[in-house]
């Protein structure tokens, strides 16, 4: 079998703070699942992506075994690991579950309301995201773009919740299914956050609610 390899760079000043070799290496094929480097279908071998980084198997191994968990890839027994392929059918029905937790938990946020330090915080995010909204720059938005979304919902306070909108907004976006750029959207969803944002200043439910199903249009098959 030919091994598929990954288009990263390798890992490097880790074991500083709380960062650790499973975390970066993690993030690293995480990303390469956002940015569709890692295509579906195709197997990928823990060694050959530790080599490429220059780590030991071990933290590689153990941060793809954790994708698999969270539905992202699938073992593939004395091979590797193969980038789950979404169907149709399986993006409705991430869709479908975002639109139950995830509008309902931004709905709850503006009824709670929004403190001032916490709006400050928001735009920052939101104008970072609109930042990065550049076909070149795409893996840049979808991460600045999930900074934002998450953040919203952190303010529940409720971790297992925010893990489980984390977990559905990964999946719904592996090899970049929602194709921003080639459809020419990307700018007007960049730009949505925006009025997201005001609404939820405002503690309008019912409009962030309206805003939010609309914006997640985006993830439909």
């Amino acid at each position: 079998m030919q091994e598929q390899r990954i288009a990263v760079a390798g890992i490097s000043e880790l074991g500083e703070g709380r960062v650790t070799l499973k975390d970066e290496a993690t993030s690293i094929v995480r990303h390469a699942l956002m940015s569709g480097d890692m295509q579906p279908g195709k197997i990928y071998s823990a060694n050959a992506l530790a080599t490429q980084l220059g780590v030991s198997n071990s933290p590689v191994r153990e941060a793809m075994m954790a994708l698999s968990e969270k539905g992202l890839l699938e073992v593939v027994r004395n091979r590797g690991f193969r980038v789950v392929e979404m169907t149709p059918k399986d993006q409705k029905e991430v869709y479908d579950l975002r639109l139950l937790i995830e509008v309902t938990a931004v709905g709850r946020v503006a009824e709670q309301g929004v403190s001032p330090a916490e709006a400050a915080r928001l735009t920052e995010l939101a104008e970072a995201a609109l930042a990065s909204a550049k076909p070149e720059s795409m893996v840049d938005y979808l991460e600045h773009d999930q900074q934002f979304h998450l953040a919203i919902v952190e303010l529940l306070g409720n971790t297992r919740m925010t893990k489980i909108i984390e977990n559905l907004r990964d999946q719904s976006r592996i090899s970049g299914s929602y194709h921003l750029a080639e459809r020419g959207l990307l700018a007007t969803s960049a730009a949505e956050h925006g009025p997201i944002l005001a609404a939820l200043i405002a503690g309008d439910r019912k409009l962030v609610e309206s805003l939010m199903v609309e914006h997640l249009s985006y993830a439909l098959p």
